[in-house]
């Protein structure tokens, strides 16, 4: 089966019982604090924006004002905690932050404004509560019984879920349905790291730093990582989900199969998948467990995949596991491996600092000079183009 028939199996079952099919069984983001839902939208340059929070009624303004009503509501870079963006669209953020770059420097638009700033510079972490792209995250969470491109819209959504109303109090709703139930394990480093990016942004603030100013070279470089490293740790966190693992067996990117390996001192084990599309090549890292794919114990092995060969259609790994393997003829699950998350932040802040060294032409903004030095014939042969 591939994934495609897969996803159209669940959208007939989803039509054929009226309610939405799920692909997690856990939620894809952890419960945020203090959601904000917003609405905006340029019209002819001026800014029109509705808002609301839980417990209250939506509000609506214009221009500068806008501002003044988000203000209001609690969205002040010296709030603690954050104020996580919920939006249904791709126009809300840009409208405003257009609004937030206008503003003055000093005043009580100010925090609002580097609120919004930090909004913008959170959009791009997937799994966190800076920024919650509502439909994507219930595209994530469950599939409808209608075509695909029908899932784009909210009023979609408000139908399957059945909330009703709409504007920014149903979106707070359907936020509600999203985020219930267990959150998927990894999203706490990601939120652990949105916490350190707030009280990053809350110490420029108090200390006079311009947030509109662009980044330097080495800021960006070390935001780049930081955003890659989001993606992988929403990607693992994704794989800890069985309903989730259940779809990627059709993607490749969980492998199942038997495990041979009839010397115990031997310190590789050989899987015979039972499929010959996985994902899994020489080099690869892998985590990996004794059993289906259904449960995933709290004891899995890690090991690198130093084969990978199909003979007969079947797909054949050896996989390097140490003493942690299976035993001979027992069921394996595989799947690219767990980062770690805390190597993640020691690699990134080591980054951080070279790029930040005063011989760094990051850190000094300048493009870097050609610099000549012998090279080993080797290494000439290897890396010419002929």
């Amino acid at each position: 089966m591939t994934a495609e028939l897969y996803d159209l199996g669940m959208r007939l079952a989803a039509a054929a019982a009226g309610r939405p099919a799920a692909r997690l069984a856990g939620a894809p983001l952890a419960p945020p604090a203090a959601p904000v839902a917003v609405r905006a939208v340029r019209r002819k340059g001026l800014v029109i924006a509705a808002a609301a929070v839980p417990g209250q009624a939506e509000q609506q303004a214009s221009g500068p004002a806008v501002l003044t009503m988000l203000h209001g509501m609690g969205v002040q870079i010296t709030s603690a905690p954050w104020r996580t963006l919920i939006t249904q669209d791709d126009v809300t953020l840009p409208a405003l932050l257009g609004l937030a770059r206008a503003a003055g420097a000093d005043g009580r638009q100010a925090a609002t404004a580097a609120h919004i700033g930090w909004w913008a510079d959170r959009a791009d972490f997937p799994g966190s509560t800076g920024v919650v792209p509502l439909l994507r995250a219930c595209r994530e969470r469950w599939v409808t019984g209608t075509a695909p491109s029908y899932e784009a819209s909210a009023r979609t959504w408000r139908a399957w879920l059945r909330v009703p109303g709409g504007g920014c109090t149903a979106m707070l709703a359907m936020l509600a349905k999203v985020q219930a139930g267990i959150p998927l394990p990894l999203l706490a480093a990601i939120e652990a790291d949105t916490a350190s990016s707030w009280e990053a942004a809350q110490a420029g603030f108090a200390a006079g730093a311009d947030w509109r100013r662009p980044d330097t070279a080495a800021r960006a470089a070390a935001g780049l990582w930081a955003r890659n490293d989001a993606a992988d740790l929403y990607t693992a966190a994704l794989l800890h989900d069985p309903l989730y693992r259940r779809r990627a067996v059709h993607t490749g990117h969980v492998v199942t199969g038997t495990a041979r390996g009839p010397d115990p001192r031997a310190k590789t084990i050989t899987v015979i998948c039972d499929r010959a599309d996985g994902r899994l090549r020489e080099t690869d890292d892998v985590t990996g467990w004794t059993g289906s794919l259904a449960s995933r114990p709290d004891q899995v092995f890690r090991g690198t995949v130093t084969a990978a060969e199909i003979t007969g259609g079947t797909l054949t790994l050896t996989v390097a596991c140490g003493r942690a393997r299976p035993a001979d003829g027992t069921p394996v699950t595989l799947h690219a491996a767990d980062p770690a998350a805390n190597a993640m932040l020691s690699l990134r802040g080591f980054r951080e600092r070279l790029y930040q060294a005063p011989g760094s032409w990051m850190a000094a903004g300048r493009t870097p000079r050609p610099e000549r030095r012998d090279v080993p014939l080797g290494v000439m042969i290897a890396g010419a183009a002929d």
